[in-house]
């Protein structure tokens, strides 16, 4: 199986890094982390010339055992054995690497991975700022009809003799309200003696949400705009 892990060690033989669901903990002092985009493209290669050398493993199937092959030289001769192999290698011919289907490959991963990423970080910008809360919101649905009645209370017709209907609606909450957190926490800290020293912090929440927010909004503007008009699409 290619993965994150198989990219690595073909872009960076002997580095060091421990790799946890599609997080990197890069631990190589020597060499550079590769960026997503490199990775996800060196995926996209291996898995091609995986693809590609495919016919090995079918020509390895077809080959007689190594008794069956010493068998048949040794009664109809190395020309009648040699015949015997060139059909099954004419049968599954070598596979090369085509470089403008690799290019394609590793071009269509980055695309669908940019816009995977895209996807994430639009949705993450749509979320609510915690610093700031949630409105309520309220709409009004559909629950049913009833009849147009007229001053009398009468039911009513069209020029086709149909009965006219009315929505009947209700109003109900769509979205709930978020109070917003408080900016600021009280953090108590202990020294070697025991002694608590107390600092007013940011809060946590808005600090990791702040955060958040700035990575999502850097993808969104590294976005190219191919990407973006397949979303808006």
């Amino acid at each position: 199986m290619i993965d994150i892990s198989s990219a690595l060690l073909s872009l960076c033989p002997g580095s060091q890094w421990v790799v946890r669901g599609n997080n990197i903990e890069w631990l190589d002092t020597e060499q550079t982390q590769p960026t997503q985009e490199e990775i996800v493209q060196k995926i996209a290669e291996l898995e091609y010339i995986e693809e590609v050398e495919e016919y090995k493993k079918v020509r390895e199937l077809a080959y007689p055992s190594s008794g069956e092959q010493f068998d048949k030289i040794f009664h109809d001769g190395v020309d009648a054995w040699k015949a015997d192999i060139q059909a099954i290698k004419d049968a599954h011919p070598k596979a090369e690497i085509d470089e403008t289907i690799l290019a394609s490959r590793q071009a269509t991963a980055l695309f669908n991975h940019q816009l995977q990423e895209y996807t994430h970080a639009v949705t993450r910008l749509s979320e609510y700022q915690v610093s700031v809360g949630r409105e309520e919101v309220a709409s009004t649905r559909v629950i049913g009809q009833e009849p147009v009645l007229d001053e009398d209370g009468m039911a009513t017709f069209d020029d086709d003799d149909a009965q006219i209907m009315q929505d009947i609606t209700e109003d109900y909450i769509s979205v709930t309200a978020i109070q917003a957190v408080d900016a600021t926490i009280e953090q108590t800290t202990y020294d070697d003696d025991g002694v608590a020293t107390t600092d007013t912090i940011e809060n946590p929440l808005i600090t990791q949400d702040n955060a958040e927010r700035a990575a999502a909004q850097a993808i969104v503007d590294a976005t190219p705009q191919s990407v973006i008009d397949q979303y808006n699409s």
